[in-house]
């Protein structure tokens, strides 16, 4: 008899006999009702949305074999690619096949670890604004909304790295960039597993918000390109070294003629789409749980002191390296709270992994929050436990398996940006400890999870008190 599963074997939770579990799998909290199902079926089960089924998996083994499997067996589910260049976007993170294998090496290229180094100056500015912000709002007792700065700060460093374009977000006020950002993840995410696209056909405010939204971005993304061509026109020794993202992609436009406009600003829009959202947010839930434990925040203070005692922001990408405090609390906030709980992968041919047999079509959500908080793979997982990623951590705290993290992907298609996000997420969380006390300033269950495509904190508000030196 074979020990082989099958969709058709797996368990499934209760719903309705005719929408499936449609009703249960809200789109604001989508990744927690996935998390409740892996308590009730366990680590392997399926899911109907009235007429689609989908295999979900908890089980870091299996998950971590199919998206090793990418780009050849699996890829994303083909309703995010449908769903996305309906809004215009054509880049990277939904390209597939040869287009993919392109814009890969040109985003891989433009984030690598060398060029990193060169943001340097670009990141103690852009910092040294946030500094300036938060005094303000320390010397005025004013309550920051931490989910906002943080979208402004991202935004700010993604187009001045990306696109050599300065925005200045953080000392503007009113009608910006991010307002019109915020409008697309959570369309995206509630069209992903509508049954029908009424949208296309009874649009409601929210759709009508969202194309507004898209055409402001559109302008701003389309200044970004003539800028750059500008620029490439007026410096044609930069054709040999572009100095960013943008840069890179005029001069491959310029060597292959297939490579399109509508290709250059998919790609511009992505990347900053994907430096603004899921690096605004895992700054968020760091700052979150470092209100909650006070003691890390001296922790990493005295560790920039002494690293950097001199200076209010690290200098440069060298010193960046020597803040293993900050790391390992960026990385313990990262694994108790993933800004991508969830991963839908679509299988390409009939295939089997690990013992679970996948037809062609069928979709695959790798729900990555579980295993990163069970303890068969964290001792005391449910536990804010920074140490366990330090140098003396292992295996003193017991057991500890940082390969099931999922926070930049895996396989082939990870996270390309990875250097530079967490680049930003140790920088920045050293500035502000060695700067500022931080405390909540609303009670800690009033802050809430909300799944809008990536997973942030609703209402997390603080006070920052500013150190005396």
């Amino acid at each position: 008899m074979s020990s082989l599963k099958t969709l058709k074997t797996l368990p499934q939770p209760k719903g309705h006999f005719i929408l499936g579990n449609m009703k249960q799998f809200k789109a604001s909290d989508k990744h927690r009702v996935l998390e409740n199902w892996v308590n009730e079926c366990g680590e392997l089960f399926k899911i109907r949305l009235v007429t689609k089924k989908f295999i979900v998996s908890a089980d870091a083994n299996l998950n971590h074999e199919i998206l090793k499997q990418r780009p050849h067996n699996f890829r994303r589910f083909h309703k995010i690619n449908e769903i996305m260049s309906e809004m215009g976007i054509h880049g990277v993170f939904n390209a597939e096949g040869d287009q993919w294998k392109t814009h890969r090496a040109l985003t891989s290229e433009a984030l690598n670890a060398r060029n990193v180094q060169q943001f340097f100056p670009v990141l103690n500015e852009i910092a040294l604004r946030l500094l300036k912000k938060w005094n303000s709002a320390a010397e005025n007792d004013i309550v920051i909304d931490v989910q906002r700065d943080m979208m402004r700060y991202t935004v700010d460093i993604t187009t001045s790295i990306a696109f050599g374009y300065q925005m200045n977000t953080l000392e503007h006020e009113g009608d910006v960039i991010q307002e019109h950002l915020e409008k697309i993840f959570p369309m995206i995410n509630s069209r992903i597993t509508a049954p029908l696209p009424v949208w296309r056909w009874f649009p409601s405010s929210k759709d009508k918000e969202l194309k507004q939204a898209l055409l402001e971005i559109e302008n701003v993304v389309r200044e970004f390109i003539t800028k750059g061509k500008e620029t490439l026109q007026s410096n044609p020794e930069k054709k040999n070294n572009p100095a960013n993202f943008l840069e890179a992609l005029l001069v491959e436009q310029e060597n292959n003629p297939h490579f399109t406009d509508e290709e250059i600003y998919g790609n511009v829009f992505t990347m900053l789409l994907a430096g603004e959202d899921t690096t605004s947010n895992s700054l968020s839930w760091t700052i979150f749980f470092l209100t909650q434990h006070p003691e890390y925040i001296t922790k990493i203070r005295e560790e920039a002191e002494q690293v950097y005692p001199e200076k209010e922001v690290a200098p440069d990408y060298e010193t960046l390296k020597q803040l293993k405090w900050a790391e390992a609390i960026v990385m313990e906030a990262m694994r108790l709270k993933p800004v991508t709980p969830n991963l839908y992968m679509q299988a390409l041919k009939d295939v089997t992994v690990n013992e679970l047999t996948i037809d062609k079509g069928t979709t695959v959500m790798l729900q990555n929050k579980v295993p990163q908080t069970h303890e068969k793979h964290f001792v005391n997982a449910d536990t804010f436990m920074p140490e366990r990623w330090m140098a003396t951590g292992c295996p003193v705290h017991g057991t500890h398996s940082p390969e099931v993290m999922r926070a930049f992907g895996g396989g082939a298609r990870f996270c390309p940006g990875k250097t530079l996000a967490m680049s930003e997420l140790i920088f920045t969380i050293s500035m502000l400890c060695k700067n500022f006390d931080m405390e909540l300033a609303v009670k800690k269950d009033e802050v809430k999870e909300v799944f809008a495509f990536t997973m942030y904190p609703d209402n997390c508000l603080i006070r920052a008190k500013r150190i005396n030196k």
